[in-house]
């Protein structure tokens, strides 16, 4: 079976990290309050270990869709919180 790596399009373009690039020690700590990837305004991330047939099946369902995974989870989540009310 042939192994799909999948990578987003911001992945793709984001710039590798080098070891021993030279930056200073302020220079990375500064760059650390504005580091990609952080939460947008308002959201809360959220980090969880889950099987990787779940995953799996999760990325490809939100292929299918033209969705992310992350609008996959948020929906299951609203949905399983408004149905124990």
């Amino acid at each position: 079976m042939e192994q799909i790596d999948f990578v987003t399009v911001e992945e793709q373009q984001r710039p590798r990290k080098r070891n021993g690039s030279g930056t200073t020690r302020a220079a990375r700590t500064a760059k650390k309050t504005t580091r990609q990837g952080a939460a947008r305004e308002g959201y809360r991330r959220l980090t969880a270990d889950i099987p990787a047939d779940l995953h799996k099946r999760l990325k490809m369902q939100a292929l299918m869709e033209d969705r992310s995974v992350t609008e996959l989870i948020v929906q299951a989540a609203e949905s399983f919180l408004r149905n124990r009310d």
